[in-house]
């Protein structure tokens, strides 16, 4: 018996086997992920030259990797996802999409303020990851999940208190957003993260980046006002020109900031 494959108005394609039913549901209205931020993802990616790095932290199945790569496939991609559930959605709709392997670098781990090896517990769309950060003193907890059942398609890490349950315990590794752009080992064009309330320790980690401009353009998914300007105040401080802003979004539970140094890549914003 064939699976069953939901189609998103740009042409990707995802089985519909890694849906919910609140995703199908939201996906009647406009069919795609993130219907405030599709439109300037598209600009953006259909504007940078060719042979462009692109990555995304939080990729979970794969929707903006796969969509980058059909907009222009020429362009290196790097897909950062710690958890092995979503890895194998991500390598069965690439396949799906027919696209190569090949042609996407996946890590697998979780990018953080801090770096080293952290418990982690997996528990479907509430695996969580342990993270020590020994500078602050305290055991810090973060989940592993999808946004939420109105939202879902991409991976992202939240702050919640620890709760036992049943869950396959195993270590991963976590890295500094620094650590990350080292081992792309090129300048990054473009890098997106969705990681619910976890934006601002990765900036953080990464404060040498942004001080040299290694990620020419961030596109970051906010989960309140003020880690939303938090991040608008840390790039600005770095010369980052804040290019698109808004906290509160109409179709999607996350604000966006779209930010880049050196360059302008939003057309449709200027003036």
């Amino acid at each position: 018996m064939s699976r069953k494959i939901h189609k998103f108005e740009n042409g990707v394609c995802v089985y519909d086997d890694h849906l919910m039913p609140a995703q199908r549901q939201r996906y009647k209205t406009r069919n795609v992920h993130e219907a405030d931020e599709e439109d300037l993802f598209i600009e953006i990616v259909t504007s940078l030259p060719e042979h462009s790095c692109f990555v995304n932290i939080g990729t979970a199945i794969g929707y903006y990797v796969i969509l980058a790569k059909k907009l222009s496939p020429k362009l290196r991609i790097h897909a950062v996802e710690p958890l092995e559930l979503f890895r194998n959605y991500l390598n069965e709709n690439i396949l799906l999409n027919n696209l190569k392997a090949q042609d996407f670098v996946i890590h697998k781990y979780a990018v953080g303020a801090t770096e080293g090896r952290a418990g982690f517990l997996e528990k479907g769309y509430e695996s969580q990851l342990l993270v020590n950060k020994e500078g602050f003193g305290m055991l810090h907890l973060f989940i592993l999940q999808l946004k939420n059942l109105t939202k879902g398609l991409l991976g992202s890490i939240g702050v919640k208190r620890y709760a036992a349950g049943a869950g396959r315990k195993s270590d991963i590794d976590t890295v500094s957003l620094e650590t990350l752009v080292n081992q792309v080992g090129r300048q990054i064009d473009l890098l997106s993260m969705d990681v619910q309330g976890l934006e601002l320790d990765i900036l953080s980690g990464g404060q040498a980046v942004l001080e040299s401009g290694k990620v020419k353009t961030f596109i970051i998914g906010t989960h309140g006002k003020v880690i939303h300007q938090q991040c608008i105040n840390m790039l600005t401080s770095n010369d980052y020109s804040i290019e698109y802003e808004k906290e509160d979004t109409r179709h999607q539970p996350d604000g966006i900031i779209i930010a880049s140094k050196g360059v302008q890549r939003l057309a449709s914003q200027a003036g």
